[in-house]
């Protein structure tokens, strides 16, 4: 089993530091996970919001993290495609995996309904942006020279240099055209954070079956929210606060959003559910009780690691979310030192000395 680090880079005003202190600490959580033998480095690029997050530019930022680091690898979850011109995009992907020795992987996704009005995109050309984005990468990394029609782009005789290698690709998200599209292509998937592995089960299957269907293995990476201290209860004293505002973080956003009808009537419809508002009221307590977050000391933690193990068939990797904003920086590293000291060991033995119990 690997594991992995995933950072949110939320900074809300009552917490906020300066933008520069955020990305310090930030490489130097890298710095640890790469000493401590994470495997992967994740996070997400967003616009705008900054109570949701300030990781704006994740090339730049593995571009830099790769001269402080040797093994790690890193990965974007997700990348906005409608957001960008994908000729544009493709070649400075290109030069990030020559300047990280090609230890990137990424994501790539539709984007949240909220980002498109401050991007001047329409909403409804979202999906359609979004697919033409895609065939065009792909046709970049499949041809040195190529041309495209479309609705969106048109090009003749492109071509995007530097070149590299085609990335290792996942998807995420709330849709199940997602999955479906990742078990065609043969894509990984990524389970974003705060979400209980029950939740996302009927998507997994969506992806499972696809994978199926097109002669894929499937590939998973799951997104864990956790905060360890030696002493449980004091993990759960201490962790409460910024916790419930990360959840109030990912949900901040919304108010910004149109009206339901016009996200229904645009594809977005997930985002008129009420789902994201719904994780700003979840009690504490049950945030804890049901796996949103996992809270407490290794030994308390352990046995949650087996069963996230034992009950998701496919699953390649756990990454874990461990930097809250307002969290002291060091308490931050405490967590990533004690599951790569105290945790981890147990899950990357052999395959044939995984049946040890968990106690």
């Amino acid at each position: 089993m690997k594991f992995g680090i995933y950072v949110e880079m939320q900074n809300p005003e009552q917490y906020a530091k300066e933008h520069g202190q955020v990305y310090k600490e930030i490489l130097e959580q890298i710095e640890h996970a790469d000493r401590a033998g994470f495997s992967t480095f994740n996070t997400l690029e967003h616009h705008w919001f900054e109570e949701f997050s300030i990781s704006t530019n994740p090339l730049a930022l593995y571009s830099a993290a790769a001269q402080r680091t040797r093994d790690i690898r890193f990965r974007t979850c997700s990348h906005v495609l409608p957001l960008h011109n994908p000729m544009v995009f493709a070649g400075q992907l290109a030069a990030a995996q020559l300047i990280t020795d090609n230890r990137i992987e990424v994501a790539f996704g539709r984007g949240h309904a909220w980002v498109f009005p401050k991007a001047s995109i329409p909403l409804e050309e979202s999906r359609g942006r979004f697919s033409e984005s895609l065939e065009i990468l792909e046709k970049a990394w499949d041809n040195e020279v190529f041309s495209y029609k479309g609705k969106y782009f048109q090009v003749d005789n492109v071509r995007v240099v530097p070149r590299a290698p085609k990335p290792k690709i996942y998807t995420g998200g709330a849709s199940n055209h997602n999955y479906e599209l990742a078990g065609e292509k043969g894509w990984g998937v990524l389970i974003t954070p705060m979400l209980p592995l029950d939740k996302v089960a009927p998507q997994l299957e969506v992806y499972r079956e696809s994978c199926k269907k097109h002669g894929h293995k499937p590939d998973i990476i799951f997104v864990q929210g956790i905060y360890l201290d030696d002493d449980g209860d004091r993990a759960r004293k201490e962790a409460k606060e910024f916790i419930l505002q990360f959840m109030a973080g990912n949900a901040s956003p919304t108010k910004d959003m149109p009206t339901k009808e016009v996200l229904v009537g645009k594809d977005f419809g997930f985002y008129a559910s009420g789902a994201l508002e719904s994780l700003a009221t979840i009690p504490y307590e049950t945030l804890l009780e049901e796996d949103f977050v996992w809270v407490g000391s290794p030994e308390e933690i352990k046995p949650k690691v087996q069963a996230i193990i034992d009950n998701c068939p496919d699953l390649t990797e756990i990454s874990l979310l461990c930097t809250y904003a307002g969290l002291e920086h060091w308490k931050t590293i405490r967590t990533q030192q004690l599951f790569s000291e105290q945790i981890m060991p147990l899950f990357q033995t052999k395959k044939e000395e995984l049946s040890l119990t968990v106690k």
